[in-house]
């Protein structure tokens, strides 16, 4: 991960990446509860494919790896430890499986980073599916919810 692209927690703006639907939730994160990261790496990529076969254009090789991609709402950068956030305005099952994922690409992709937690950053979600993120070891912040 190219922590040279990380922004700080002062940036509140839409973030690179992040869908304006997503970012209704996260604008609260990143001004409440995520001022406690003091950095944050948008949009990051995971990558799950081989080079494409044959390709030797260093323009398209790069075209390929970040079109195949998997790529992190938000990673959160705090004591030298990182925090993957999945950032819905509303969730659903698919956000634990998305970070789940995320977990396991990132322990490939960077295996000498260590992930401090996975977090849901939401708008709504029911309770069944909060329980079900709890018993995975996601934490789940909704909007209007005090402090963390």
């Amino acid at each position: 991960m190219d922590l040279s692209q990380a922004l700080p927690n002062a940036h509140t703006r839409q973030p690179p990446g992040m869908t304006w639907d997503d970012y209704q939730a996260w604008q609260h994160w990143i001004k409440g509860p995520g001022q406690a990261w003091p950095q944050y790496a948008y949009d990051v990529e995971l990558f799950t494919q081989g080079l494409l076969p044959g390709e030797t254009d260093p323009t398209m090789l790069k075209l390929w790896a970040r079109n195949t991609a998997k790529r992190i709402d938000a990673v959160g950068i705090r004591n030298n430890t990182f925090t993957i956030f999945e950032a819905r305005r509303f969730t659903g099952w698919s956000a634990i499986a998305q970070l789940k994922g995320y977990e396991m690409l990132w322990r490939f992709s960077f295996p000498a980073l260590p992930i401090a937690g996975l977090v849901i950053i939401t708008e709504r979600i029911d309770d069944a599916i909060r329980a079900s993120a709890a018993t995975q070891g996601v934490r789940v912040w909704v909007v209007g919810e005090p402090g963390w």
